[in-house]
């Protein structure tokens, strides 16, 4: 074998040494950018392991740049070999200018063995044998510098360049993954962020539904109701335990689903809608509500949103003050027909008495005179009733015995009680207190409705009185049934109950209209009279009654307590 062949054959095995080698270095890089660590420890730990490595003929020095594209600068991130940040003056480099520069502006390796521009003013290697200057690439875009500065024994060749460019290549791989890894938090922060910013305003949405005075109820089309507030829940507490979750078909009749679920086509007829509910007790619930499509994101109608109020109380309320308005007007006219005609018929009596005496003897004349005067009388006493009801009398208002009032009372009934064979039974509790009002007047009413309760049984019937003081519990319970009552006041509540004939609806809805009675006789005041009297000592009274099981008059007194 030749000498040239030997020398050739040798310096092949070299490269091939040097290859392995490299090889083995970019492995255990490899190793070092699955680290998980951040990228300028990463660097680190590169620096020292390439360093270390005496083939390499490196000095004890390096540096890593990042590259800015928007800037187009070099900003220093990691160093090695220095004692301090102040020995390198140069922690930003312009892209084209020194060493590192001009590397990234080609985007190609560059080794120089010229003294950087700046070497005079920084101790990087005294003396100066060179530098690599390693441009990290992604699509051909610079991300980074790697600076390594070698010693006298360093040869540069194509072996270590391409090592270098190897090394380059993960680098870049190591500072995209931090980069993704940084675009993750980035998007998982605002991701929470988000998700605190939903949170944020679901509870404020949910304090808004919840703050509201009227009730409102999220539904799907098929009436699955998504969500609901607190007075929404109140509103249907008769008829369901819950009602998230819970199908309004399931509560209410199908025509009356159909109304909430199906929203107006105009705008004009989307409020002031009403609608009737019954409960278990057979109390009537008056409901206004309002209705809108809920739509999703794409505008396609995935629901209906309901707006719901309970103006029961406002119903009942606006009805006695129509009923109140209306009791006066007649009142003010009855007064006016009464004092106009009591004159008048003071002298057609006058006159008819007169007539009687000059009648003696003539039986025929003697009879009409009679005649006109027992008219005139009935008219005195019709016209009695009209001021009575028109001009009450201002009442006497004081702490009284409710059951004094029933003893007294008794006497002026009990003949037509024992004719008529009508029982009387009395139930009041033995700790009932006093009310507030005129002992008299409120005597006169217990008298009318003894009367009235004779006239609809005729004959073995039964009158029950009751009387209660109402707790708190209890007011709840009849506020129910009667909104007009006061929430904080104390009420003595008295029953009047017969078993007779019973009123049907329309006669008892007008029971107490002025001039309103079912009977063949009388002006039909009696019951009209009993209201406005118990007006007037801040009493109410209300009637329950049904054809065939009898009648109830409850009155509700102010309690002395």
């Amino acid at each position: 074998m030749t000498r040239q062949k030997q020398v050739k054959e040798k310096s092949v095995s070299a490269t091939v040494s040097k290859e392995h080698h490299h090889q083995i270095m970019l492995n255990h890089i490899l190793k070092t950018a699955l680290q998980p660590t951040f990228l300028n420890a990463k660097i680190e730990i590169i620096f020292d392991y390439l360093l270390g490595q005496q083939q390499l003929h490196l000095s004890n020095k390096a540096a890593f740049f990042t590259f800015d594209e928007n800037s187009n600068f070099l900003t220093l991130a990691v160093t090695k070999g220095f004692s301090t940040v102040k020995e390198i003056p140069c922690t930003q480099v312009k892209s084209g200018y020194c060493h590192c520069g001009k590397a990234v502006d080609s985007s190609a390796i560059h080794f120089s063995t010229a003294i950087p521009p700046l070497f005079g003013k920084c101790t990087i290697q005294n003396p100066f044998y060179g530098s690599y200057s390693i441009p990290i690439l992604k699509d051909d875009g610079p991300l980074g510098i790697l600076c390594f500065y070698v010693t006298q024994k360093h040869q540069y060749s194509p072996e270590i360049e391409r090592f270098f460019e190897s090394l380059a290549s993960i680098c870049a791989v190591i500072i995209e993954n931090q980069q993704m890894d940084q675009q993750l938090i980035q998007l998982v922060n605002d991701l929470r962020g988000s998700i605190i910013n939903l949170r944020e305003e679901k509870k404020f949405s949910e304090s808004i539904i919840q703050g509201l005075n009227h009730g409102l109820i999220v539904a799907d089309l098929d009436g699955t109701i998504r969500k609901c507030n607190s007075v929404a829940r109140s509103i249907f507490k008769p008829y369901t335990k819950s009602l998230d979750g819970t199908n309004l078909s399931a509560i209410l009749d199908t025509e009356t689903t159909s109304q909430l679920l199906t929203p107006p086509t105009t705008e004009s007829n989307r409020y002031d809608r009403e609608l009737t509910l019954t409960t278990n007790t057979g109390e009537q619930q008056i409901i206004s509500y309002s209705n809108v499509a809920r739509e999703d994101a794409q505008g396609t109608t995935v629901g209906v949103i309901i707006s719901l109020s309970d103006i029961s109380e406002l119903k009942y309320v606006r009805k006695e003050m129509e009923k109140m308005n209306r009791l006066s007007t007649v009142a003010e006219i009855a007064s006016a027909v009464a004092h106009e005609v009591r004159n008048p018929l003071a002298g057609i009596k006058i006159m008819a008495q007169s007539i009687e005496e000059e009648a003696r003897g003539d039986s025929e004349q003697e009879e009409c005179s009679q005649r006109i005067i027992r008219q005139v009388d009935r008219l005195n006493e019709l016209l009695t009733d009209f001021f009575s009801y028109a001009r009450p009398v201002e009442p006497n208002k004081r702490p009284v015995s409710l059951s004094v009032i029933i003893e007294e009372t008794n006497p002026l009934i009990q003949n037509r009680l024992t004719k008529n064979h009508i029982e009387l039974y009395e139930d009041l509790s033995p700790d009932l207190p006093k009310i507030i009002a005129d002992p008299h007047q409120v005597q006169q009413v217990f008298l009318n409705l003894f009367l009235n309760a004779v006239d609809a049984l005729k004959e073995n019937g039964k009158i029950y009185i009751t009387g209660e003081f109402l707790t708190k519990n209890k007011l709840r319970t009849y506020k129910i049934k009667y909104p007009a009552l006061l929430e904080n006041s104390a009420y003595v509540v008295v029953h009047f109950t017969d078993n007779g004939t019973g009123m049907s609806p329309e006669v008892a809805e007008n029971v107490f209209e002025p001039f309103f009675t079912t009977k063949t006789s009388g002006a039909g005041l009696g019951l009209s009279i009993v209201y406005r009297t118990l007006k007037e000592n801040d009493a109410a009274i209300v009637l329950k009654s049904k054809e065939g099981k009898g009648t109830t008059f409850t009155i509700f007194f102010q309690a002395d307590i």
